[in-house]
């Protein structure tokens, strides 16, 4: 008891400083975690904007985790590094990134982070063409988001899949998980989830030409853009309401959008990638209103920056527009090379698709499996083709059929030409000829009457006669 008394101010001291240090270290840690999402935050928001300056958000958010030896931070800083890899096109640092988070996630039993991984490693091997395992891989996420009720990672891995099945062109599967995470993003009232699903959902719809049905989720992501007033966003989903209102014929709609769009560009001058669809929507415009000569024009210019963007689609879909213009002004010549180009462009649209539908098998298969698929495209390849000769044969006919048609036509219309001035010539003659004829006879009138005037009368003369015979 005495010890105690004699220390009791010593006790005091070492429990008041344990109590000052517990709690500095507590806050240090608290500002180290708060540091570390931080960076983590603004190195997402830099992801599709400035991958670049996303990845040194990242770096930073690695480094204070990496000081705090804080393990499940550290996963997290992994996954944020892998992210912005993949941002930046480099997929094998990204999936490096990822598995390195993810072993250290099964490690801590971290269901969110594991989730995450998943999913991150499932979108990577779905660019790569490995759509089976990406399907497993977010299957795995699905489960781990389920089992905690992250109903933030379910929503953006509903898209993740969405976007999966869209690019295989499963579009009623993609439909289906977009739905799903559309619904999620509603519930928990998230807006940027919305938006980046609506758009997917509305590609989607359009693709399957679901026209109205593809407009309204535009509308939806349109509205959210311009509360967000993110110019280049609004600019890109007033270009695909206008094609829906013109694939609905409704002209009047799809100039006021595309109004829109053109302003846009001009205010905030927006790349050339923006005026593709802007300058080719407004030329299919003023094609719809006869104005062919201006809607040449817009369309040659959105052909201009197709192909600086290298753009196949929208090349093959631009010169289809410009060979109708150019056939309504009367240039035929123009019109068939423009469709020609088209036959080639879609030549090479196939060639790549087929190139990389071969990649991706060659990346899935090592089996006869693999070999029978190749074998499959090798024909389909040929096929085509084939269809492409009989195209350009078709086309080659069609030409001289024309060259021959208008030849006959300008014969035809020098023959007529020369019957008319035949005919003006003989009408001119035969005036001559009545002109003359009408003369003559008034000439033997005119003799007629002199005649008639010199010589006695008939009843003169027969007087005369019947006096002499009375002499007689």
């Amino acid at each position: 008891m005495t010890f105690l008394s004699k220390n009791k101010t010593l006790f005091k001291r070492v429990l008041l400083l344990s109590a000052l240090l517990f709690f500095t270290s507590t806050l240090h840690s608290q500002n180290d975690t708060i540091a570390i999402n931080e960076n983590i935050n603004l190195a997402r928001e830099q992801f599709s904007k400035n991958p670049a300056e996303g990845l040194k958000f990242a770096i930073k958010a690695y480094d204070l985790a990496s000081q705090s030896d804080n393990k499940k931070f550290i996963g997290k800083s992994y996954n944020t590094l892998g992210s912005a890899y993949y941002f930046l096109g480099n997929n094998d640092s990204a999936e490096s990134y990822h598995f390195k988070a993810l072993e250290i996630q099964q490690d801590i039993n971290d269901d969110e982070g594991i989730g995450r991984s998943y999913t991150n490693l499932g979108n990577i091997y779905s660019e790569k063409g490995l759509n089976d395992k990406a399907i497993n891989y977010f299957l795995i996420a699905e489960e781990k988001f389920i089992k905690i009720n992250f109903r933030l990672g379910l929503g953006k891995l509903y898209n993740s899949i969405g976007i999966l099945f869209y690019n295989t062109k499963d579009y009623n599967n993609a439909a289906k998980y977009y739905a799903a995470g559309l619904k999620i993003a509603r519930e928990i009232k998230d807006e940027a989830l919305y938006y980046a699903i609506a758009t997917n959902l509305a590609n989607t719809l359009s693709y399957q030409q679901k026209n109205k049905e593809a407009l309204f989720m535009y509308m939806s992501a349109y509205n959210i853009a311009k509360r967000q007033s993110n110019f280049s966003d609004i600019t890109t989903i007033c270009n695909s309401i206008c094609q829906e209102y013109l694939s609905l014929n409704n002209i009047l709609s799809a100039k006021k959008y595309n109004a829109e769009a053109l302003q846009l560009i001009k205010k905030y001058s927006l790349s050339d990638y923006f005026k593709i669809s802007a300058f080719g929507n407004h030329g299919i415009i003023l094609k719809n209103e006869d104005k062919n000569k201006e809607a040449i024009l817009y369309l040659d210019s959105a052909l201009t920056f197709a192909k600086e963007n290298e753009d196949l689609s929208k090349q093959i879909e631009l010169h289809l527009e410009l060979s109708q213009s150019l056939r309504k002004e009367h240039r035929y010549e123009e019109a068939i090379a423009n469709l020609f180009i088209t036959n080639k462009l879609k030549d090479s649209l196939y060639t790549k698709n087929l190139e990389e539908k071969l990649a991706e098998v060659n990346a899935i298969h090592n089996t006869a499996k693999k070999d029978k698929e190749i074998s499959l495209l090798s024909n389909e390849r040929k096929n085509q083709k084939k269809i492409n000769v009989l195209l350009i044969v078709i086309v080659t006919v069609s030409l001289i059929s024309l060259i021959i048609a208008i030849y006959s036509y300008i014969r035809k219309r020098k023959t007529n030409e020369l019957i008319f001035s035949q005919k003006q010539e003989v009408e001119a003659k035969n005036r001559i000829i009545e002109h003359k004829q009408k003369e003559i006879i008034d000439s033997i009138k005119y003799a007629q009457r002199i005649q008639n005037a010199h010589l006695p009368k008939e009843n003169y003369i027969a007087k005369n006669l019947d006096r002499l015979k009375g002499k007689d």
